[in-house]
């Protein structure tokens, strides 16, 4: 496994409701498939059989829009900066991930977008990883946020993704397509 951390950041879509890291080997079957595509993507039964495997993790808020995604990834060590951790709304229970080599970033139609796919897809060494799924409150920080309202280049993202390898097997993971544990 790595041992030095390593943070990439995109911009991510959905107007299916749904973004999410997964493991672009499980679903290469559906690249360009929509159909086959649409027939996992619709049922919540089937996403979450995904997520028990290890090859999906949702970042899912319950809405369509666009999104700064943050992962960092490849030490146990990793963390919030002091800045996402003043502005973080919640953090998911951990989820399972394993790598076959990669990852990939993304709203959940991504999945059966070839092209898409490929320019947010990310190496990561094989092997078992806890994530765990950071909702960030940009907007209320004032180092994010312009005169305009808009978000400045340094503002904070909406999610930061913790991608640590998993110490022991025998971890718990969450395995519901809502990321977050409603109160």
């Amino acid at each position: 496994m790595e041992s030095a951390s390593q943070e990439v950041s995109r911009v991510v879509r959905t107007s299916a409701g749904l973004c999410a890291v997964w493991q672009p080997e499980a679903f290469k079957s559906m690249e360009d498939d929509f159909e086959l595509w649409e027939d996992w993507a619709t049922e919540n039964h089937e996403i979450e059989k995904s997520i028990s495997q290890g090859i999906f993790v949702p970042l899912n808020v319950g809405g369509d829009g666009v999104f700064q995604v943050t992962i960092r990834f490849g030490s146990p060590e990793l963390g919030l900066t002091e800045s996402e951790r003043r502005y973080r709304l919640v953090e998911s229970e951990p989820y399972l991930f394993t790598s076959l080599g990669s990852f990939a970033v993304g709203g959940i139609e991504d999945i059966c977008d070839v092209d898409r796919a490929a320019e947010n897809r990310f190496p990561l060494a094989e092997g078992r990883y806890s994530v765990v799924v950071n909702l960030l409150d940009w907007k209320a920080d004032p180092n994010s946020v312009g005169s305009d309202g808009r978000p400045l280049p340094s503002a904070l993202p909406d999610f930061v993704v913790l991608v640590r390898p998993e110490v022991s097997s025998g971890g718990v993971f969450r395995t519901k397509v809502e990321t977050f544990v409603r109160p």
